[in-house]
Order: C-alpha cells, then sequence, then structure tokens
C-alpha cells in the first residue's frame, strides 16, 4: 500500500466501539441560495432509493460527533507537527490552509471560510476520505449515520442528509442533488509547508475535550491498527477482492462514468490513463490528480523535472491543458462499494 496514505477509522465508528489547492472543475453552483448545489449531479453507482434504505446508524445521534463551526489557527512555525503528520491542504485566493488529521478524527468536518469562500472541509477516517464542499450561508454537520461505511453529513439550513464520498442528496429537500465540490490535497506536514511556507495551521484549541494526542484506531506512524487491516467494520453494498481492502486509490466521477487509479502505481509511474480519464502524480505534494482524457488531443509525457509535456509545452501535475476533475483519494473498497462499474487501469 502507498505508505504515506494510511487513514483512521472514523469518529463515528470510534464512539461505537469506545463511545486543494483549486477550486474544482465543474463544481460551479447552479444557484445562489444558501446551499450552493452542482449544476450537475454525479454517476451513481446505485439507484437513490437503494441508498437510503442501506443507510445505518453509526451510534452517536447528529452533532455527538461536534463539528468545529468557529476554527482558530496558527503560524506554520507554532504548529506542533511532526515531518511526517497528515494534513488536508487547501488554498484559495492566496490563503493556505493545514487541518491536521490528528485534530479531524475527532471532528470530521470544520467550516470554515478561506479566500472569502465558505467551505466545509470534510473527512472520514473509515474511507480515508478528505472532500472540500461550497457551503454558502450553511454549515455542514455530522449525521451520525452511515452509507457504505462512509461519512453522512447534513445541511443544518436544509436537513438534507448527503453521502460525503458521492457529494449526493440522500433524503430530504436536496435529494439527488450533487453539492459544490473543492479539492482539497491530502499530504504530509513536510509536503504541504514547503509548497505553502505562508500557511495557518488549525489549532487544538476547538472549543471542546478532546485528547488529539490519540488516535483510537491506530497511527499513522509507524502504520498499525484499523488502517493496516483488511477487515472493515460497517456493511458495503458492494465487495470487491482486486486490491487490498485498505489500498489507498485516486478516483474521480463525472454525469456518466467513474474511474479509478492505485496511488502506489500512480506514484511510480507517475502517470495511467483509461478509456476516459488519465491520472498524473504531483512529486511535490505526492497527490494525484485526474483529467478527462481527450484520445485525439496531444499526448502527455512525464518529464524528468516532475513536470509534464503536452503540445511541446511543460506543465505541472495540477495545470495540464485538459478538463481536470475533482480527485478524490479513498480506500479501495470505499470507492468499489460507491462505483463498482468505475473505469482502471487493466
Amino acid at each position: 500500500m502507498h505508505a504515506k496514505r494510511v487513514f483512521v477509522l472514523s469518529g463515528v465508528a470510534a464512539m461505537t466501539i469506545l463511545g486543494a489547492s483549486k477550486l474544482a472543475v465543474g463544481s460551479s453552483p447552479a444557484q445562489a441560495g444558501p446551499l450552493p448545489l452542482s449544476s450537475s449531479s454525479y454517476v451513481l453507482g446505485d439507484a437513490l432509493g437503494a441508498y437510503e434504505a442501506f443507510m445505518m446508524s453509526g451510534g452517536p445521534p447528529p452533532d455527538g460527533i461536534p463539528s468545529i463551526d468557529a476554527p482558530q489557527f496558527v503560524s506554520a512555525s507554532a504548529a506542533r507537527l511532526q515531518p511526517g503528520d497528515m494534513v488536508i491542504g487547501f488554498q484559495h485566493r492566496g490563503e493556505a490552509r493545514a487541518y491536521p488529521q490528528r485534530l479531524l478524527v475527532h471532528h470530521e468536518i470544520v467550516n470554515d471560510r478561506v479566500g472569502g469562500l465558505n467551505i466545509a472541509v470534510t473527512y472520514c477516517p473509515l474511507t480515508a476520505t478528505a472532500q472540500g464542499f461550497e457551503r454558502g450561508t450553511s454549515t455542514l454537520g455530522v449525521s451520525g449515520r452511515l452509507l457504505n461505511s462512509n461519512l453522512v453529513m447534513y445541511d443544518r439550513e436544509s436537513g438534507t442528509l448527503f453521502s460525503q464520498i458521492n457529494a449526493t442528496g440522500l433524503r430530504g429537500k436536496h435529494r439527488g442533488r450533487t453539492l459544490a465540490e473543492v479539492e482539497l490535497v491530502w499530504t504530509t506536514w513536510e509536503k504541504w509547508r514547503a509548497a505553502h511556507p505562508e500557511t495557518r495551521v488549525l489549532s487544538d484549541r476547538t472549543g471542546h475535550l478532546r485528547n488529539y494526542a490519540r488516535d483510537p484506531y491506530g497511527s499513522y506512524n509507524p502504520r498499525q491498527g484499523y488502517y493496516q487491516r483488511a477487515a472493515t467494520i460497517f456493511p458495503v453494498m458492494h465487495e470487491s477482492k482486486r486490491h487490498h481492502a485498505k489500498e489507498m486509490v485516486v478516483g474521480a466521477r463525472t454525469s456518466e462514468r467513474s474511474a479509478y487509479f492505485v496511488m502506489a502505481a500512480l506514484s511510480r509511474n507517475r502517470l495511467q490513463a483509461t478509456e476516459n480519464f488519465v491520472a498524473v502524480h504531483d512529486r511535490e505534494l505526492d497527490a494525484g490528480y485526474v483529467y478527462l482524457r481527450d484520445p485525439k488531443g496531444p499526448r502527455v509525457t512525464p518529464r524528468t523535472d516532475g513536470r509534464f509535456e503536452v503540445g511541446g509545452r511543460a506543465f505541472r501535475a495540477d495545470a495540464l491543458p485538459l478538463k481536470r476533475l475533482v480527485a478524490v483519494e479513498a480506500f479501495h473498497f470505499a470507492w468499489h462499494a460507491f462505483y463498482p462499474n468505475s473505469e482502471t487501469v487493466r
């Protein structure tokens, strides 16, 4: 498994057992209401009715896992982080934020404002997914329910339940609608700080009493516990033995289809492609980016300097002259549970 990408068990499950960098392509809101929604919806692996029927309680009630709604930040120099600590990174209009995993495992959602944009940074340790959404004037909370072992959020203004991985309304006013996404980056503190030395870091002064030095399900460094075992705790709708359940993949979806790429292979090869998608590896942040593939377009070729050549010009991994999609890193079992028909490298 890709060594860096080890994720922790969800706070939902914890309470059961114990108690980007850029705005996403195509995420422009279709309305100016309280909660921005995408102008198009993502493809679904199952009918909405099947999703509703399969939703289950993770243990706590709504907001039993408290989101951070008034986040405080410290400078990079004041952050008490080790180089290999995992962070969720986001940058918008010159403002960079780092959200340490060790805090998010206890809260799962941070409602923040970055570069003038209201966003919700969401994290589901059960499925290893860090995803960002525009939130308008609303805030997102942890519903206490799960779908395919994945976080189900709710919009506090409308009460709509949303799946995190497919960003889709499951029940309520916005049922069947897709949230407007922003893309987050999963990386180490060392890599994020090198790329964004001016970053601000989420403070552990959250207003909640938590032992942020303790991860109830294992650790990233060294890797152990839930993140290493193939077993999952909650059932899923579709299972696959193609890869280890906790193998990290990077996936993307459109309104018609989806694809995933194994991160370990992508980092070795730097570029992989399926019939309709192409993925590239960002050496600087150890992240994967996914684009729509243009079979008639110019060839994309990795360069030794970490960039990619397209049509005789060099581009950063996150800025190829192709339509970039929102990339989501996840455990393989989780991606397959939602998108069993995804394209992948054969």
